[in-house]
């Protein structure tokens, strides 16, 4: 595996589940990567710990389901999970699997 190819597989792995990943690798280069040498690849990863320049004094996570409905009359609405975190009253952030479903979505409202 090359350096390249490995660091888009971790990536990916990163982003979503390893089953997602293993999907999603394939589509995008026509290689067969398993989910589960996809998490042997990330279990072997040596990842350093951050270093706060702060303390950290409030964290909210949560998450929770979005409806997403088509223009299109008989198409069926579908579920897709949300996460979102809130960190110092600062940071947000907001987490959406398939993210341009829901930017495609929010202009129609």
């Amino acid at each position: 595996m090359s350096p390249l190819f490995e660091k888009n597989c971790l990536l990916l792995s990163g982003n979503e589940s390893f089953q997602d990943s293993e999907k999603d690798i394939e589509a995008l280069t026509g290689i067969k990567v398993s989910h589960s040498t996809l998490q042997r690849l990330v279990h072997r990863q040596e990842f350093e710990e951050p270093t706060a320049l702060q303390g950290v004094s409030e964290v909210s996570i949560d998450g929770g389901k979005v409806r997403l409905r088509s223009q299109i009359k008989g198409v069926e609405s579908y579920w897709r999970d949300y996460k979102a975190v809130r960190l110092q009253g600062i940071y947000y952030g907001t987490f959406f699997p398939l993210y341009l479903h829901l930017f495609t979505y929010l202009p129609l409202r």
